[in-house]
């Protein structure tokens, strides 16, 4: 039986005013410029940018021995929300009707950001946020080192060890550089990363200790849609084929093996038997595209029997995959 457990949300939070000061031009926005003076920016380059910024987190989170949070499609949402709030008020507060609708002076605080996540589709913990603006285009790099660099919070919350997922956003807002407008906030470019620490659920287990008596175990949620970003995506070149080299080795032995492993002492906890919690504690996560790979009887499981196929094509007993009897 799958429980939820709840905790008290808390609210750590990097301070808002970080601007960074771009000497290198942002090289691969599309086109050139406007007559009106404006970047031509596609929503495909500030989705490349927010990709960049995800996989360097996860980077400097390696470096310091922690692990990879997971990227989030509603976060991402939700952090683009956010992103272009900033634009009308540059603030861990939102802005209130009054500001989106242009107007000055309003002495409102408005909502707090956390408030932009729905916690029934994503249960979180605790949530952090850094906010990032910029007059000038720049890099990814001149963004995530801005935020690296800073004493304020803002490298404590990539840091954070317990952070467990992310949604990542960046805007760009044209202003007339002649306008009252810019002279009040002259950033175009707003960057915003969104990160959280899911509460877990667990599972009342035998106890192998003491028996005819349960204990908890607890797993990792999953979010719907989450992923690990990589900077090029894992795209396997055949069945089998998990590290998406193009050669079936025993990498793609142990890989598939690992995923298996961890699948089925989820299964055990699920249906209240014994596991080793320290096979849970460590999930093994693959890719559509990876799911696909080792599916090498192409029946739709993926178990045992695909490890072994795998393992037999390795060692020549099989001549390929997938498998047909």
């Amino acid at each position: 039986m799958i429980h939820k457990s709840f905790f008290k949300k808390s609210y750590a939070v990097a301070l808002a005013m970080s601007i960074i000061f771009c000497a290198s031009p942002l090289a691969f926005l599309t086109s050139s410029v406007s007559n009106d003076g404006s970047q031509e920016v596609t929503q495909e380059d500030l989705k490349e940018l927010a990709k960049k910024i995800a996989v360097m987190v996860n980077d400097t989170r390696a470096e310091h021995g922690l692990e990879p949070l997971y990227v989030v499609p509603y976060l991402c949402d939700c952090s683009h929300v956010r992103v272009r709030e900033s634009v009308h008020k540059f603030s861990h507060y939102r802005p209130t009707q009054e500001e989106l609708s242009g107007i000055t002076g309003v002495e409102e605080k408005g909502e707090w950001f956390s408030t932009v996540i729905d916690s029934n589709l994503a249960p979180y913990l605790t949530v952090e946020e850094n906010l990032a603006a910029s007059e000038d285009p720049c890099t990814a790099e001149e963004a995530f080192g801005q935020w690296m660099s800073s004493t304020e919070g803002h490298r404590d919350a990539i840091l954070n060890p317990d952070m467990t997922h992310m949604g990542v956003a960046v805007t760009y807002e044209h202003k007339d550089r002649n306008s009252e407008t810019y002279r009040e906030d002259p950033y175009e470019w707003y960057w915003e990363l969104l990160i959280i620490n899911v509460q877990k659920d667990f599972y009342a287990v035998d106890d192998p200790d003491n028996p005819g008596m349960k204990k908890r175990v607890f797993v990792d949620k999953e979010l719907n849609g989450q992923y690990l970003p990589v900077q090029y995506e894992i795209v396997p070149k055949s069945t089998g084929d998990l590290s998406g080299d193009g050669i079936v080795d025993s990498y793609d032995y142990i890989t598939i093996l690992q995923y298996v492993v961890y699948q089925e002492e989820l299964k055990k906890a699920q249906n209240g038997q014994p596991v080793d919690e320290t096979i849970l504690a460590k999930p093994k996560k693959l890719n559509d595209l990876q799911l696909e790979a080792a599916d090498c009887f192409k029946d739709g499981t993926i178990n045992y029997n695909d490890a072994k196929a795998l393992q037999r094509y390795v060692l020549g007993e099989y001549k390929s995959l997938p498998y047909v009897f």
